[in-house]
């Protein structure tokens, strides 16, 4: 099966009678610098919150402490 555009009439009256349906899927352009940009400035955001975000050292003391207590 291939892409619409490269189905005869008969592949895709077949697909029809299956219950299958042609689709368009529209995607975000990657290459585009609007879209660069966006991505670039919300990985720094996320990785900016996690140097900020200290639960990962309480959850580490905790879990030290009750290996301790085993």
């Amino acid at each position: 099966m291939g892409r619409p555009r490269e189905l005869t009439e008969e592949q895709r009256q077949e697909l029809l009678a299956k219950g299958y349906k042609p689709v368009e899927v529209w995607v975000r352009d990657v290459t585009d610098e609007a879209y660069k940009a966006e991505a670039r400035r919300q990985a720094q955001s996320a990785a900016h919150a996690d140097a900020e975000d200290r639960v990962m050292e309480w959850v580490e003391a905790v879990s030290a402490e009750s290996w301790e207590d085993l």
